[in-house]
């Protein structure tokens, strides 16, 4: 038996804006960004793995500054790091204008990657064969602008080219896809495939990128048994709802004289953890009372000084309670805070402005919004008109309106 050992890491989207964290904090995220990067080798040489395999978006953009680009391919000049084999995806496309893909305009810039870093850049499969391991090809495509981003990779006509593996080796499958069935709200769909197109795939394991949540597909027909495919995750929390484990994948391949078994391994990059938590404010009478009751569900979450957290508040604050944020005392518990407003509501008693006929123009204003939340079928409509209606009784009631029930705004990055 002979055993093959890559480390998977993706979506580490090198160069990111981070547009939802403080000026301060988005330059240190990018900064640990870059040694996430530089641990991945110090783990790739320190577990002995015959390769990297990067699956796409290694950089956030195609705009990326010459000194990031430069600090990866710093990253994998250490003495000692393994081959790389590198597709680029949707964030990072391969194209003749490419900053970082293209060696003529590397080159410019006094950059070179490695030797041993390979880099497919047609979306056309194609392989190179893995340093001391006899039989074993790593087949790759990338993403490019002009390619349709629906085009199927894994379909047989795609495959026309991917020869069979030996008869002692196998060939490990390296690209940017949506796996069908379990694409993620607000991720994009580019290069999709079915869970049958990859388990009839000659792939003996599939190492995809672009999601950034992990998983695996088991199995055991076709051309292995166990993982037959696996998404990473991205190797770095990229926004607040990226919660749980970032890291890469170790991934152990037992092969020759037997069908190949896969296994994989999570391997934790990432200090920082996404945290989600939740705070009751019924009854909170100040705004102290209301950091309390954040200070608590920040303690209740296990959080700490180095984790990234969303207190989502819920409930009836009383009249003229407001605050912006949670103390600076609160803030510093955790290395990010954001809170989320929106199921807070002010304790109106609405029931009272149903139950009697209105003689005020307040009364006749909430009686008139009551009966259109009531007579409104869409969701989003009833919200909107309910903010509206406490908006306008605080005008009435509190002489003042102060933005507190809309929609909170999106900490997601666009075009995921």
């Amino acid at each position: 038996m002979a055993l093959a050992r890559f480390l998977q890491v993706s979506d580490l989207h090198l160069g990111r804006p981070f547009g939802w964290l403080p000026n301060d904090r988005q330059d240190e995220r990018r900064r640990e960004q870059r040694r996430i990067l530089e641990r991945v080798v110090s783990i790739a040489i320190e577990r002995g793995v015959d390769a990297i395999l990067i699956p796409g978006d290694l950089f956030d953009a195609e705009g990326v500054d010459t000194d990031t680009v430069r600090s990866a391919v710093a990253a994998f000049e250490v003495p000692g790091c393994p081959p790389v084999f590198i597709t680029p995806g949707n964030h990072d496309p391969a194209s003749d204008s490419s900053l970082y893909w293209n060696p003529r305009l590397l080159a410019g810039r006094g950059i070179a990657w490695p030797a041993h870093v390979h880099v497919f850049v047609t979306p056309e499969w194609s392989s190179h064969s893995v340093p001391n391991l006899e039989g074993v090809r790593v087949w790759g495509r990338c993403f490019t602008a002009n390619v349709p981003s629906l085009e199927r990779p894994l379909a047989p006509d795609a495959l026309r080219e991917v020869s069979g593996p030996d008869a002692n080796g196998f060939h490990v499958a390296l690209f940017h896809g949506s796996r069908e069935g379990q694409c993620p709200p607000g991720q994009k769909i580019t290069a999709p495939f079915s869970d049958d197109e990859a388990t009839q795939s000659p792939f003996a394991y599939l190492a995809v990128g672009h999601y950034h949540a992990s998983s695996r597909l088991t199995g055991n027909q076709g051309a292995s048994n166990g993982v037959r495919l696996a998404y990473a995750g991205s190797a770095a929390a990229l926004d607040p709802t990226e919660i749980g484990v970032h890291g890469a994948l170790e991934v152990r391949i037992e092969y020759d004289h037997r069908q190949p078994f896969v296994e994989t391994e999570m391997v934790e990059l990432d200090r920082r953890r996404v945290i989600d938590a939740e705070a009751d404010v019924s009854g909170c009478a100040s705004a102290e009372q209301v950091d309390r009751r954040i200070q608590q569900a920040i303690e209740r979450a296990g959080a700490g000084e180095h984790d990234l957290v969303t207190v989502r508040l819920a409930g009836r604050l009383a009249r003229g309670v407001r605050m912006a944020q949670a103390s600076s005392e609160v803030q510093a518990r955790v290395w990010h805070l954001k809170l989320d407003w929106r199921r807070v509501r002010p304790d109106y008693d609405v029931a009272a402005y149903r139950a009697k006929d209105p003689s005020t123009t307040e009364e006749r204003f909430a009686r008139t919004l009551l009966d259109q939340i009531e007579k409104e079928a869409d969701p989003a409509q009833r919200a909107l008109i309910e903010s509206a209606l406490f908006y306008g009784l605080d005008a009435f009631r509190l002489g003042e309106v102060v933005p507190a029930y809309e929609e909170l705004e999106s900490t997601t990055e666009e075009s995921r």
